[in-house]
């Protein structure tokens, strides 16, 4: 027979880091792949699941079957925009935040800022990029 050990008397467990599935997911939709690739190994580095697009379209497809917190996604991606996704995500995911990004930062930061919507001009930083995601993402968690 076994002596029950006051949860005092246990040797401390150590913590496990928590299932993938319970971490805040970013999609990263970027049509040029190194930029994209690059901005999502900084945010896989910063501990979110992260998915990549290189189209708002291919963006769509993944979109369907399944939900994201942060969408960073570029405003020129050839084809359907940054805005235009940005819409028709918003309609079926509600919840979800969205950082914007472009190389033609005059144009689309003040249209961005006029209806409250991160904008992170191109070249970033990594650590803004990070950054902003985190603040993007504690948004969702806080609504």
């Amino acid at each position: 027979m076994r002596p029950i050990l006051s949860p005092l008397a246990r040797p401390n467990q150590a913590k496990k880091s928590a299932p993938k599935s319970l971490r805040q997911r970013v999609l990263v939709v970027e049509d040029e792949l190194i930029i994209g690739e690059i901005a999502a190994e900084a945010l896989t580095d910063a501990g979110y699941e992260v998915f990549t697009a290189a189209s708002a379209e291919e963006a769509e497809i993944i979109l369907r079957d399944m939900s994201v917190d942060v969408l960073f996604t570029d405003n020129n991606l050839g084809g359907q925009d940054g805005f235009e996704l940005a819409q028709a995500v918003l309609s079926c995911q509600s919840l979800l935040s969205i950082v914007f990004t472009s190389g033609r930062s005059r144009i689309y930061h003040g249209m961005c800022a006029s209806v409250g919507v991160p904008f992170l001009a191109k070249p970033y930083p990594l650590t803004d990029l990070v950054e902003m995601v985190k603040r993007a993402s504690k948004a969702v968690t806080t609504q």
